[in-house]
C-alpha cells in the first residue's frame, strides 16, 4: 500500500467508502488506493449569501500513471468509484469519487442539491467545479468526465446543464433529470444507462431525458447506430443506441439493459454487463488529442452471445485526423468494417473463439488494438426463425410493421416485446403501430416464438422515428400530481400548431409499456378517483396534427394514504415587470393536493388566487417588493421570499430567457427554438422576432420593423433587448 505526504489528505476507510457506494468491488490487489482530500468550499446559500462548507473527495491514481503529461479524470458522483479502478489501470485515467456530505441538506445521505440552482442554490455545482480545479492542479489532469448512479446521475446531468464547458461528456445511470428544473445550455455528449426492471426510476422517464439531449445536440432526426454489448451472465440482454454527428461532434447514446434493476451494472451483477467498459468507450472519443500517430485509448472487450444473435466491438484511438479503421477477424481484414465499431451480424457456433481487433491508421502511422474474443453459445431448442424482423425508420405519425417468420410446424405462438417487455395483445407473426411516436425512437422490438419444441427469441429490430415537419410544438409537459385516495387529479399539456390538433393520453407502469387510455382525448385528462393501487402510475400525452405528432414527457401520479406537506417552493424567486403591464406568476411547489397558497405583501394592482397559486394583475407603482409566498395543506407548509421588481421601462431579457418563456418544453430544441428557426412558417426567424418583440408562434404579430429589414434577416444581431410584458 503506497503512502502520500500531502496537506489535507487522509486514507479512505472501508466504512467511509461504503457510504459513497451502492456497490463496492473487492480489492484488486494493486498498490494504488483511494486517497481522501479535505478542503473548505466557499460557496453561496440558496439566497445568494456567502457560505463555507467542509467538503471532501477521493482520488485514485494508478501507480503506473506518470505526472509528466496531462491525463483525464472520471468523476463519480454516486455509485462505486472503486469499480472504475480496473478500467483506470488499463486505460490510464484518474478516478475521483465525490461526496455530498457537508452540503446544506444537514443530513448526510440525503442527496445532492441538483434542482434548479437559481432556486436551490449553486453549492453542489460549486463543489464539483472546485474538485475539478483541484484535481487538475494536483494531479496534472486535463479532460474531466462525470458519471453517477441514481441521485448521482441526476447531479451529473444537472451539472452539465449549468457548466457544459467544464465537462467533456457525462454518463448518468438509472436517473433522469428534471426537465423543467435542469435546462441544458449547450451541446454535450451524453451516454445514459437504464435497466428495464428498474422499479425505482421509470425507463420511459430516462428516455425522456435522452430525447432532450438529442434535441440539444441536434440529433433528433438522426438514425441511431445499434450495437449489441457483452452481457456474459445473461447473453443478449444489452444493446446500445448511439446517435452520432451532432453539433460540435457531440453524440448521445442510450444503453438498455433488459432485466436490469436500480444498481451499478458490473460483471458480478444481473446480466454481467460492465458499464465501465461501455462508458469509457464513449468518453474516450472526446479526449483532447495529444499526438500525431494513432494511439489506442479504449480497447475492444470480449463478447458473449447466443448463436444467431449479433455481437459488437468498439475501439477508440487518438491521433491526427482523419483516422481510418479496419477491423480484422482472426487477423484477416473484414470487408467494409471501417468504423470505430464492428458488429458481427449473426454469430454462429463456428465463430466461437474468433478474435476481433481494429487497425487504426493516419498519415503518421498505424496502431493495432488488442484482440477481443467472441464466445458463441448454442441457442435454446425451439422453432427456427427463417426471417428476422428488420429495422424500421419512419416519420412521427406514420404506420410501421415488424414481421417474423419461423418454421417448426403449427401451431406457433408469438409474443412481441418492446425493450424486452411484453406488449399486451401483440401475439401475431407481425406487429403494427398505427402511428409511430417520437418517444419510441431507439426502441427495440423482438418476437418470442414458441412451439411444442421450445421457445426462441428473434433478433432485435430497431425503430427510428424522426420529427415530422409541421408537427405540433410542445409548450408544457404534465406536472407531477400528489393525492390521497379518492381525490380528483388531472394532468395537462400545452401545445401549439398552425393546424388543428388532437390529443391521446397514455398510461403505464414504472417497468411496463405505455398504452392509450380510451376516451382520454383532450389537453387535460382527469383520472378516475385513484386508489393506493394507482400509486406510481405513469401518464403522458401524444399530440398530433395532419403532419405528425409529438409526445410529452412522462409524469408520475403519487397516491399516498395521508397527505404529505410541500417541502419547497420550486418556482423562480425573482421576477420583473414594467409598471402598467400585465403580470402572471405561478407559485410552484410539491405536496399533496389540494394546496392553498399565500403571498404577502402584494404591490398595488396584483392579486392572488389562493387555490391555483397564480399571482396576476397590473402593477400600479414602481419599486421592489419582497413577497413571502407560501403553499400548504393539512400536513404542513413551506415558504420562500419572491423579490418582485416593478420598473418604469420594460425589463431586459436575454434570448435564452425569451426562448424558455415562449417555447417552454421545446426551448432546447434548436430546430424549433434556434435563432434561425421559423416555427410558425411566416418567413421571420426567431432572432428577428426576439429583437422586434413579436410572437414567434403568431405570424399575425410580425411588426413592420421586421418586414422592413428584408424579412428580418438583416440587422437582427442583438442578444439582449427590452422585453414586452413579462410572463413568468
Amino acid at each position: 500500500m503506497r503512502t502520500r505526504a500531502h496537506s489535507g489528505y487522509s486514507r479512505l476507510s472501508s466504512t467511509a467508502l461504503g457510504l459513497l457506494c451502492f456497490a463496492v468491488l473487492a480489492s484488486d490487489g494493486l498498490a494504488a488506493t483511494d486517497v481522501r482530500v479535505n478542503f473548505t468550499l466557499s460557496t453561496t446559500d440558496a439566497d445568494g449569501g456567502p457560505l463555507q462548507q467542509q467538503r471532501y473527495y477521493y482520488v485514485y491514481r494508478p501507480d503506473n500513471l506518470p505526472k509528466t503529461s496531462p491525463v483525464p479524470m472520471v468523476l463519480v458522483t454516486l455509485g462505486g468509484g472503486t469499480m472504475f479502478h480496473r478500467k483506470a489501470d488499463q486505460a490510464g485515467f484518474i478516478v475521483v469519487t465525490c461526496a455530498f456530505a457537508g452540503n446544506s441538506t444537514g443530513n448526510p445521505g440525503t442527496g445532492w442539491n441538483a434542482d434548479n440552482p437559481r432556486i436551490s442554490g449553486y453549492e453542489d455545482y460549486d463543489y464539483i467545479t472546485e474538485v475539478i480545479n483541484r484535481v487538475r492542479a494536483s494531479e496534472n489532469s486535463n479532460d474531466a468526465f462525470l458519471t453517477g448512479l441514481s441521485k448521482g446521475g441526476h447531479m451529473a446531468l444537472a451539472y452539465v446543464c449549468e457548466r457544459p464547458d467544464t465537462i467533456k461528456a457525462a454518463g448518468p445511470l438509472d436517473e433522469f433529470m428534471g426537465l423543467t428544473s435542469n435546462i441544458p445550455s449547450a451541446p454535450v455528449p451524453i451516454i445514459a444507462f437504464h435497466g428495464t426492471s428498474d422499479s425505482s426510476v421509470p425507463y420511459t422517464m430516462m428516455k425522456d431525458t435522452v430525447d432532450v439531449w438529442r434535441a440539444v445536440d441536434g440529433l433528433s432526426g438522426v438514425t441511431p447506430v445499434t450495437t449489441y454489448e457483452a452481457s456474459p451472465l445473461l447473453p443478449g440482454r444489452v444493446s446500445q443506441a448511439t446517435w452520432r454527428g451532432g453539433t460540435n461532434g457531440t453524440q448521445v447514446a442510450f444503453v438498455t439493459i433488459i432485466g436490469g434493476s436500480h444498481t451499478d451494472p458490473i460483471p458480478t451483477v444481473e446480466t454481467g454487463y460492465d458499464h465501465t467498459d461501455g462508458i469509457w468507450a464513449f468518453f474516450s472519443q472526446f479526449l483532447t488529442n495529444t499526438q500525431s500517430s494513432p494511439k489506442i485509448v479504449a480497447q475492444p472487450v470480449n463478447n458473449i452471445q447466443t448463436s444467431g444473435q449479433p455481437a459488437s466491438f468498439w475501439v477508440t484511438a487518438m491521433g491526427n485526423q482523419p483516422l481510418s479503421y479496419q477491423w480484422q477477424k482472426d487477423g484477416a481484414d473484414i470487408p467494409g468494417a471501417t468504423a470505430n465499431w464492428y458488429t458481427v451480424p449473426a454469430s454462429d457456433l463456428a465463430d466461437n473463439g474468433a478474435t476481433f481487433r481494429a487497425v487504426v491508421s493516419n498519415d503518421s502511422g498505424s496502431a493495432a488494438s488488442a484482440a477481443a474474443t467472441l464466445t458463441v453459445t448454442a441457442a435454446a431448442a425451439g422453432p427456427a426463425i427463417t426471417t428476422q424482423p428488420a429495422d424500421q425508420a419512419v416519420t412521427a405519425g406514420q404506420a410501421v410493421t415488424f414481421r417474423v417468420t419461423a418454421a417448426d410446424g403449427p401451431p406457433l405462438r408469438y409474443q412481441w416485446k418492446k425493450n424486452g417487455v411484453n406488449i399486451v395483445g401483440a401475439t401475431d407473426a407481425s406487429f403494427s403501430i398505427r402511428a409511430a411516436i417520437s418517444a419510441d425512437s431507439g426502441a427495440s422490438f423482438t418476437a418470442a416464438v414458441a412451439s411444442g419444441a421450445g421457445s426462441v427469441t428473434s433478433n432485435r429490430a430497431m425503430l427510428t422515428v424522426t420529427p415530422a415537419p409541421g408537427a405540433p410544438i410542445l409548450i408544457t409537459n404534465p406536472v407531477r400530481v400528489r393525492v390521497i385516495p379518492g381525490r380528483q387529479a388531472s394532468f395537462s399539456v400545452t401545445a401549439w400548431s398552425a393546424s388543428p390538433m388532437s390529443y391521446q393520453w397514455q398510461r403505464g407502469t414504472v417497468t411496463g409499456n405505455m398504452a392509450d387510455i380510451p376516451g382520454a382525448t383532450q389537453a387535460t385528462y382527469t383520472i378516475p378517483p385513484p386508489t393506493l393501487a394507482d400509486h406510481l402510475t405513469l401518464f403522458r400525452c401524444v399530440v398530433s396534427n395532419a403532419a405528425g405528432n409529438v409526445t410529452s414527457a412522462d409524469e408520475i401520479l403519487f397516491v399516498t394514504a395521508s397527505a404529505t406537506p410541500p417541502t419547497s417552493i420550486t418556482s423562480a424567486v425573482s421576477a420583473e415587470v414594467q409598471v402598467g403591464t400585465p403580470f402572471h406568476y405561478i407559485i410552484g411547489c410539491s405536496g399533496t393536493t389540494p394546496l392553498s397558497y399565500s403571498a404577502s405583501p402584494l404591490p398595488a394592482g396584483l392579486r392572488l388566487d389562493a387555490d391555483s397559486g397564480e399571482i396576476s394583475g397590473v402593477p400600479e407603482e414602481t419599486g421592489v417588493t419582497r413577497i413571502t409566498i407560501g403553499a400548504g395543506n393539512s400536513a404542513g407548509g413551506t415558504s420562500r421570499v419572491l423579490t418582485l421588481t416593478v420598473t418604469d421601462t420594460p425589463p431586459q431579457v436575454t434570448i435564452d430567457s425569451w426562448r424558455l418563456a415562449r417555447f417552454g418544453a421545446s426551448a432546447t430544441d434548436p430546430s424549433i427554438a434556434g435563432d434561425m428557426a421559423d416555427p410558425d412558417g411566416d418567413g421571420y426567424p426567431n432572432l428577428a422576432e426576439f429583437n422586434a418583440g413579436s410572437d414567434p408562434l403568431d405570424s399575425a404579430s410580425v411588426p413592420a420593423a421586421i418586414a422592413a429589414s428584408a424579412h428580418g434577416r438583416a440587422g437582427a444581431v442583438g442578444l439582449v433587448r427590452r422585453a414586452l410584458p413579462a410572463v413568468h
